[in-house]
């Protein structure tokens, strides 16, 4: 049995391009598709790392930090003060907030008046000619 070249180059000869186009096209959709999946499996996984570790994280030293603030607001609430009498004299420190709306209760309230043993300064009635040293 001895081959014939005929046989050979059968052989060699390309299978059918039908099938062939077939199967290069139906890889290649079948890749892409895979590719994409990849690619969104990747994103959404790579958000929610993100957002539990940098976004929905508290951060520990901000924390810290306010925990500090508190702190130092609780002892610098109220603070002595000595007056040059000798005694000493205790303030107690406000929110300016709550200091300014203190502020219009009180300018709201009755108006005040001046004690019965002062005067209101006087108004100067006389005029530049009366005045010495004047020029007419």
């Amino acid at each position: 049995m001895t081959t014939a070249p005929t046989d050979i180059l059968k052989q060699l000869d390309d299978p059918e391009p039908g099938t062939t186009w077939f199967w290069s096209l139906a890889s290649i959709v079948v890749f892409v598709v895979i590719i994409v999946a990849a690619s969104a499996f990747y994103f959404k996984i790579d958000s929610f790392e993100v957002d539990a570790k940098i976004i929905d994280q508290p951060t520990l030293s901000l924390e810290q930090l306010r925990a500090g603030q508190r702190e130092e607001l609780a002892v610098y609430s109220n603070y002595a003060w000595t007056l040059p009498d000798g005694k000493t004299a205790t303030f107690m420190r406000i929110p300016i907030d709550r200091a300014m709306e203190m502020v219009i209760q009180d300018a709201k309230s009755a108006p005040r008046t001046l004690p019965a043993d002062s005067k209101p300064a006087a108004t100067p009635t006389a005029t530049s000619a009366a005045q010495p040293g004047a020029k007419k």
